[in-house]
């Protein structure tokens, strides 16, 4: 598999925003808060912020109250638009590889790999489409 551990913890760091938001503790989030409390090392966070921001689901503010929080609702990210803000559309499945037996049967069989691999990753990116953060948010 080739998703990075950065993915799970960014679905994390935006599950933390929400409840900090939500409990009306802040309105901006900054990095070093989220850092020391998440135990993620502030280069990994600032790759995180970065590129959800880039994908509109977080907006920033500089200054003594910046940081982070959510450009849009949480019912309207789904898990999907994380992975793609994080994984900018890098396949699931490393299939492209070269095989030194050549003929019929080994291209057939590569063809095989690579098409049910791709097939299950599109189910994959179907189950994330339909599961919003506001579903990861609303468990106990």
């Amino acid at each position: 598999m080739a998703y990075s551990l950065s993915y799970s913890k960014s679905i994390l760091v935006l599950a933390f925003i929400s409840d900090k938001i939500r409990r009306d503790e802040t309105e901006f989030i900054s990095t070093k808060v989220m850092s020391d409390l998440l135990d993620i090392p502030k280069p990994t966070l600032t790759v995180i912020f970065n590129n959800l921001i880039k994908a509109g689901i977080l907006e920033s503010k500089e200054g003594i109250h910046g940081g982070v929080r959510f450009a849009k609702n949480a019912e309207n990210i789904s898990l999907l638009d994380i992975l793609n803000a994080i994984e900018n559309q890098k396949s699931l499945f490393q299939t492209n590889f070269e095989l030194k037996a050549k003929g019929k049967r080994p291209d057939s069989l590569k063809n095989a790999v690579t098409e049910n691999l791709k097939r299950i990753e599109d189910m994959v990116k179907t189950s994330l489409s339909r599961t919003t953060l506001k579903d990861i948010l609303d468990v106990e």
